[in-house]
């Protein structure tokens, strides 16, 4: 590893590998430090001196830097150990020839076992890993890089947590935001260990973390793909789990957080599951009310706590029928609109509808509009829409819709054959979902013409049920 260079970080695609360059890297550019033996010895002083060998989640207690049985030498051992490492020099159980398992290069190789990093093998139980292996094998670049990962991560939900992608406004963020802060404690003796993080529950930190990111940007185009890893090599149950953000999820929270935060703030917090605690629609709020005295609680109070939300946008389930309770709520409560604009980045950033299938939907709610107008009654067509929790209910809704609308001596028809069968319910299109979008759109129109509350059916609309496909009238 050339450290004359002054950028030797680059991606192996190997998450734990990279997490340790980008260390390694920062350490370069923070530090005068001109050779690898010398930035090793700055974290080994660190883990030992300052840590106080606190790092049985990540070295298991039989690797050099924590075995109880050395107790005393740790830091001479991890020493020596990483000095053969940097030399390109063997050690106990290095292979003398072969091709890195995460960059490739060929030559000398270390064995990481779990005495030395977490997921990298399973020591005696061999057939639980490549090649009947008791580890994985690496190059000494990326044996050593690992070595510098506890410095990259965050104490979260009880385990080890980073963020990867492979975007270097992602590193860069993370490198300000952990591993920069890590440097800052050790620098002012602070440090004692793994930065602890306010989150403790590992996917609100990742929708946490993808805000603060969406925050620093300024393109309405950027997209990313995030992961975060919770892992831990401590006691009887390593274990890693993966947390993934898609790129479609990001798309649509990289609108809606730039453009309306405090609205789809408001609406992620009203679907925190608080136990003994109610929602205030007027104040958006949760309270508590005890011995007939009323508490509202802060979010510190509940961030940690599961949310519907962010459970249904990480398992690829639809939140449409949340966004619509909520349309229909901000009408029925007299609050300010819910923006629309939030359910149709939502609809084509993650479900994937058309442009040409959002329009129609909204002229079809114009028309149902403008008919209820002209029988002075707004109740009818709306709570046959509700009311609709199958796909030949919606379909009956529909033709009577067009019937009415026909009889009523309108110009153009409620919509076309052709726009009905390709855009409207294309293959694949789940009926509820454009049932709940017409919903949507039609409470927006009620709120925008100020339409009486009293005329319109109270309580949320419930779950359609999938039962078949519309594609054909």
């Amino acid at each position: 590893m050339n450290t004359n260079n002054k950028k030797i970080y680059s991606t192996t695609g190997d998450p734990f590998v990279d997490l340790g360059g980008l260390v390694f890297q920062t350490i370069l550019e923070r530090y005068p430090y001109k050779k690898e033996v010398d930035v090793v010895d700055f974290i080994i002083s660190v883990y030992i001196k300052q840590w106080n060998e606190n790092l049985y989640s990540i070295f298991h207690t039989n690797s050099k830097l924590l075995n109880p049985s050395t107790k005393g030498k740790h830091e001479e051992n991890t020493k020596k150990y990483y000095r053969l490492i940097i030399q390109n020099k063997k050690t106990d159980g290095c292979k003398d020839e072969g091709y890195c398992k995460t960059c490739g290069k060929k030559g000398l190789l270390y064995q990481n076992s779990r005495e030395f990093f977490p997921n990298t093998g399973s020591g005696k139980f061999v057939n639980f890993y490549h090649s009947h292996e008791s580890g994985i094998f690496l190059c000494n670049e990326c044996t050593l890089k690992l070595f510098f990962v506890p410095l990259g991560v965050l104490l979260l939900d009880g385990k080890n947590g980073f963020l990867h992608s492979q975007s270097e406004r992602l590193q860069k963020f993370w490198q300000e935001r952990v591993i920069g802060e890590n440097l800052n404690k050790i620098d002012k003796k602070t440090s004692v260990g793994i930065l602890r993080f306010h989150y403790t529950r590992s996917v609100n930190a990742l929708f946490y973390f993808a805000e603060e990111i969406i925050m620093e940007v300024s393109d309405d185009n950027y997209s990313d793909y995030l992961q975060l890893f919770i892992f831990s090599n401590f006691g009887p149950d390593p274990n890693c789990s993966i947390f993934i953000l898609p790129n479609p999820v990001f798309n649509f929270l990289n609108k809606v957080i730039r453009y309306y935060k405090r609205d789809w703030n408001n609406f992620i917090n009203r679907y925190y599951r608080i136990k003994g605690a109610r929602w205030d629609a007027a104040n958006q709020r949760w309270y508590q009310e005890k011995k007939k005295e009323i508490k509202f609680l802060e979010k510190s109070d509940y961030l940690n706590n599961p949310n519907d939300i962010y459970g249904k946008l990480l398992s690829n389930q639809s939140i449409l029928k949340q966004l619509l309770n909520s349309q229909k709520m901000h009408y029925q409560k007299q609050l300010e609109k819910f923006p629309i604009e939030i359910t149709h980045h939502y609809v084509t950033e993650v479900l994937e509808m058309t442009n040409e299938q959002v329009v129609i939907i909204a002229r079809i709610a114009d028309v149902i509009f403008e008919l209820s107008q002209k029988e002075n009654n707004y109740k009818k067509y709306l709570f046959m829409l509700e009311s609709a929790s199958k796909a030949y209910q919606l379909r009956g809704t529909l033709l009577k819709i067009i019937k009415a609308n026909f009889y009523n001596g309108a110009e153009k028809p409620v919509i076309r054959m052709k726009d009905y069968v390709d855009y409207l319910f294309p293959d694949g299109q789940y009926w509820g979902e454009v049932r709940d979008l017409l919903l949507i759109h039609l409470y927006e129109k009620y709120h925008d013409e100020g339409i009486n509350r009293d005329e319109i059916p109270e309580g949320e609309i419930g779950e359609a049920v999938e039962d078949e496909p519309v594609n054909t009238l």
